[in-house]
């Protein structure tokens, strides 16, 4: 808790689920260690902010990040050089799929997410839904406003654990960071 700043620590009493107040606090204090083992500098110094879109962001530093997690399974992506969103979950099924899809992806893709069986059609609705996330978050964007044309902001996609699917995308104009992946213990 002490990593945590005031607002931090007044959202995590806010969680009724200890799990999920154990959780917020758990990602709230491995995000902090790591940013702050990048710049170098004791984690309950960094001013974590949101931008309007919701994006996180570091007052007065010159690190980009973005996290997501889904399931126990948290994803961080940090970059020097630009801005960076992810997206991570866990495939399962999905209530109301169809008009998520139709909503989301368009009437093109509800046909193709039809002719799939259930396995194919999770793994094709969250590799559209992951892609769609990353460049929203990439451009400091919700999910629900005008959405980033995907041939205009380069996405990768990535299996960080078995039953997972992530993308992270950039910005316009600039090339995905390599990836390194570091597990917790």
């Amino acid at each position: 808790m002490d990593l945590l700043s005031p607002a931090e620590q007044a959202r995590h009493a806010e969680f009724r689920r200890s799990q999920a107040a154990l959780r917020y606090l758990n990602t709230r204090s491995l995000t902090r260690r790591i940013l702050a083992a990048y710049l170098q500098q004791p984690p309950e110094t960094l001013d974590i902010r949101r931008a309007a879109g919701g994006k996180p962001y570091l007052e007065g530093r010159p690190l980009e990040f973005n996290l997501s997690h889904s399931r126990g399974l948290g994803l961080l992506a940090v970059s020097r050089r630009c801005p960076l969103g992810v997206d991570l979950e866990q495939l399962r099924p999905v209530k109301y799929l169809a008009g998520i899809a139709t909503r989301l992806f368009g009437i093109q893709a509800l046909e193709e997410l039809q002719d799939r069986n259930e396995s194919e059609r999770q793994q094709l609705f969250f590799s559209r839904w992951t892609a769609m996330e990353a460049r929203q978050k990439a451009l400091g964007r919700g999910i629900f406003q005008e959405q980033a044309p995907p041939e205009a902001v380069p996405c990768r996609h990535f299996v960080p654990e078995p039953g997972f699917i992530a993308a992270i995308a950039t910005a316009p104009g600039q090339s995905l960071p390599a990836l390194r992946f570091l597990t917790g213990g």
